[in-house]
């Protein structure tokens, strides 16, 4: 199995479109597609951690050095919430956050600043 074939497979295990995930990754509908026909085959790391990321795998499983699948969000969710003590509604919300694109996360990133800010100023 191609890396192509992977994200390809993992994409629509997760029922994200080709347009979402090139939002989430930064990147045009036009690249993911080359990605998955393997008509561009060497990724940069700043390509790869975040499309293993947006797909719930690793980027040595994307690539194909680790046969071991790829963790499914349950284990993901189960890790946070043991390892930050976090409620269902946290474990949401960080989950929600992956999910963001870039400039989806920086405008909340932005916004908790200014909460934080508001909250000095009391």
């Amino acid at each position: 199995m191609t890396i192509g074939d992977r994200i390809k497979e993992l994409r629509k295990e997760k029922g994200i479109s080709v347009d979402k995930l090139a939002e989430i990754i930064g990147k045009d509908r036009a690249t993911i597609y080359r990605y998955e026909s393997n008509d561009i085959e060497k990724m940069p790391t700043s390509v790869l951690v975040p499309l293993a990321t947006a797909l719930g795998t690793t980027p040595a499983h994307l690539m194909g050095w680790d046969d071991t699948p790829p963790t499914t969000e349950d284990t993901i969710v189960k890790l946070i919430k043991a390892q930050y003590h976090l409620n269902e509604q946290d474990v949401k919300f960080v989950m929600d956050y992956i999910k963001l694109a870039p400039k989806e996360r920086e405008a909340l990133r932005t916004a908790i600043e200014a909460i934080k800010k508001i909250k000095d100023a009391d």
